[in-house]
């Protein structure tokens, strides 16, 4: 590694100066840089004031994050990338581990990781960030230049981070790894569909992981996690992949509305070992690159805009695709319903049965797409297919109602137009109530102690 490290604390644009460095072989009289300096301060304090200093209109304090150096200690058979993360003087430990023979990939030399993953709750937050360990030339470059201004200017609340850390112009070793997450659900199938065999030799995929940072609930998300770690695992054996076992407490340390934010926490799990990777396959949501969007991202998710995050975090040795972003759900899943490999591994589920349990969301909307495609035969060994063709009146139901409701579920418009020759006006009459009820649990399960009674005495189980 190349240790090229200029110190650099976040630029004041309030001070002219920075605008007005002379060029020697074109010098200026003093009435022209007066003149300047003082067009220049016209135009730098307000553009500083809207990105990165203190909003005027709130009266909450800004506060600072400061990343510890990293450090890379093995235990166990385990490998363990941590640093101290201390916000105002409280001190929390992230940690992310990963088997010993990866521990020489953990990135300990630079703060990229960890800034990456802190970045939208510090905005949320209203933080500011020192950082110990340099952070990557490009990759601050690009979140100072880009991500926070645009992020924050479509806020009406987030705020813009200033980063203070020296900046590594150096270039990191680089194992050339080309690798995706794999929770074999549809976007993730799809990535593996399309890399596996790629037409480019150089993006063909050789590393499938699992990372911890935020997909599991707390309630039950450890034996969650633990299934589909050796679900995944399985699949990568089968079927002749290098899989990684890992696991963090990042999400413990700093909660956040995963739907909200997962692309920086996910990339927080990428960055961690950047000395991997030289190509990442970042399994795109369910949304288009159509569905594009910055206005109130505060209230979205931040799968609206991969567009922008993913290239911002991307920089000349890592390369980060947002794959499959060309696709809705519907057309990745159609895309899949000849894949061997998904007709014997797709789970979606959310629940912790170990298997996909046909009544949560995401299984109702994945059995609908697939019978609006004609496929549920050839996905039997993955879904009770007599239980959802015994009670499809209720699953169709269940689909006009995500059409009726505000916030109801987007990537059901394409199974919708196909089913709805099925859909006779009592199911639709039907759906009212049914769409009510469902926005009204939908409403209450945000209040704490009612989702707890509602998990232990009414949560349907199959």
């Amino acid at each position: 590694m190349s240790n090229k490290s200029h110190s650099v604390s976040e630029f004041d644009l309030r001070d002219p100066a920075f605008f007005t460095q002379e060029d020697p072989l074109f010098p200026i009289s003093e009435n022209q840089r007066a003149a300047e300096k003082q067009a220049l301060a016209e135009l730098a304090t307000p553009f500083f004031e809207d990105f990165f200093c203190d909003r005027q209109n709130t009266d909450t304090p800004v506060r600072t994050i400061t990343i510890r150096r990293p450090r890379v200690e093995n235990r166990h058979g385990r490998a363990r990338l941590s640093a101290q993360i201390d916000v105002d003087g409280e001190c929390r430990e992230v940690w992310f581990e990963v088997e010993e023979k990866y521990g020489k990939y953990l990135c300990y030399e630079r703060s990229d990781a960890f800034l990456i993953g802190l970045l939208n709750w510090a905005m949320r937050e209203r933080c500011d960030f020192i950082c110990e360990a340099p952070v990557g030339e490009e990759l601050i470059y690009q979140i100072r230049t880009y991500l926070i201004p645009a992020v924050v200017k479509a806020s009406k609340t987030l705020y813009a981070p200033r980063i203070t850390a020296d900046i590594d112009t150096g270039t990191l070793p680089c194992a050339g790894a080309v690798g995706t997450g794999i929770s074999c659900g549809v976007d993730s199938l799809h990535v593996v569909a399309n890399q596996a065999r790629s037409a480019f030799p150089h993006l063909r995929l050789t590393h499938l992981i699992l990372n911890n940072v935020g997909a599991f609930s707390k309630e039950e998300g450890k034996n969650q996690f633990s299934w589909q770690t050796e679900h995944a695992k399985q699949f990568a054996e089968e079927y002749g992949f290098e899989f990684i076992q890992t696991n963090s407490n990042f999400s413990e340390a700093f909660p956040q509305n995963h739907l909200l934010t997962h692309t920086y926490s996910s990339c927080f799990g990428i960055y961690v070992l950047q000395k991997l990777w030289r190509v990442y396959f970042y399994a795109s949501s369910g949304y288009d690159f159509t569905e594009f969007r910055l206005e109130k991202n505060e209230d979205f998710s931040s799968d609206h805009y991969e567009l922008l995050s993913l290239n911002v975090f991307s920089h000349r040795n890592l390369k980060i695709y947002s794959e499959g972003g060309a696709k809705t759900r519907f057309e990745k899943t159609r895309a899949l319903v000849n894949f061997v490999p998904a007709q014997k591994y797709l789970h979606v589920c959310t629940s912790d049965l170990g298997e996909n349990c046909n009544i949560c969301g995401k299984c109702k909307r994945t059995l609908v797409t697939l019978d609006a495609l004609g496929a549920l035969e050839k996905f039997r060994a993955v879904f009770d297919i007599d239980y959802y063709k015994k009670h499809r009146r209720s699953y169709l139901r269940w689909l006009v109602a995500q059409q009726i409701l505000p916030h109801g579920d987007l990537m059901l418009k394409e199974p919708f137009q196909i089913l709805r020759k099925d859909i006779s006006l009592l199911i639709r009459l039907e759906a009212f109530p049914y769409a009510a009820i469902g926005f009204a649990r939908s409403h209450l399960a945000k209040i704490p102690f009612l989702k707890a009674i509602y998990r232990k005495y009414f949560k349907r189980k199959k």
